[in-house]
């Protein structure tokens, strides 16, 4: 009477030779099947891209533009908030390094719109928005007229 069921035990590990044998017809018979499934597949594969590539490359526009347009956004909202401060910053950077090209840049600027106006008739600043075209001129900057004005005179007692 007693006894518990017998549990078998497991069979043996099969050889590494099978195994490697094994692999080997499995993986013969992948690439056997990919080959003769090959034609098949780059048949349905180019129907997919004649069907879906108008629709991707409509799509890749789509995303560009919308990238431009916010790079724009940005870069106007950037312009809104620090446009002066920076324009004017870049001209006195510009004449502190090379008071000769500076002058230069504003003559040919001033010649351009004059030639601009001669050629079709009309002012150029007519083409720009009024608070660009018009926009405040602020007085050259005396970066060096306050240095020593605030300075004590020594005294000089014996």
């Amino acid at each position: 009477m007693g006894g518990g069921p017998r549990i078998p035990s497991p069979p043996p590990p099969p050889s590494p030779q099978e195994v490697a044998e094994a692999n080997a017809r499995a993986y013969r018979m992948n690439v056997d099947t990919y080959i003769e499934k090959a034609p098949d597949i780059a048949r349905i594969e180019n129907k997919l891209r004649m069907q879906y590539i108008p629709q991707q490359r409509e799509l890749e526009r789509q995303l560009s533009a919308l990238d431009q347009m916010a790079a724009v956004k940005s870069g106007l909202e950037l312009e809104r908030t620090y446009g002066g401060q920076r324009s004017l910053e870049t001209l006195r950077r510009q004449y502190e390094l090379a008071p000769q090209a500076f002058a230069l840049q504003r003559g040919l600027g001033g010649q351009l719109t004059r030639q601009f106006q001669q050629l079709y008739g009309s002012s150029p600043y007519g083409y720009v928005e009024p608070q660009v075209a018009f926009a405040p001129q602020t007085a050259p900057a005396q970066y060096t007229s306050t240095i020593g004005t605030n300075i004590s005179k020594p005294k000089m007692e014996a």
